[in-house]
């Protein structure tokens, strides 16, 4: 998508890439390998288009939200164990 759009934000002088992410890439979660691989990769990916789309004034930024309640996380916040745990370890505590 970024190849795509990257020669249309150089005709408009400059723009902003956003990557999503996750805090999976942060922070490792059991069961969860290969996607916090795939999250992980996305860090690097924002990085390196960053530095090659700067001279273009292009900025490049990647979010990593937290938990969303997804049938993906389900496993993650339908345990109230495991929610509480994750809980713990986020400086905002929800």
């Amino acid at each position: 998508m970024t190849k795509a759009v990257v020669p249309e934000m150089e005709k408009r002088g400059g723009g902003s890439v956003v990557i999503i992410s996750s805090i999976t890439a942060y922070i490792p979660v059991h069961g969860l390998g290969p996607y916090a691989v795939t999250k992980t990769a996305l860090l690097g990916l924002t990085k390196n288009l960053a530095m090659d789309l700067a001279p273009r004034n292009i900025r490049v930024n990647c979010l990593a939200p937290g938990i969303i309640k997804t049938e993906l996380s389900r496993m993650l916040w339908a345990d109230k164990a495991i929610d509480k745990t994750l809980k713990e370890s986020l400086l905002i505590k929800r």
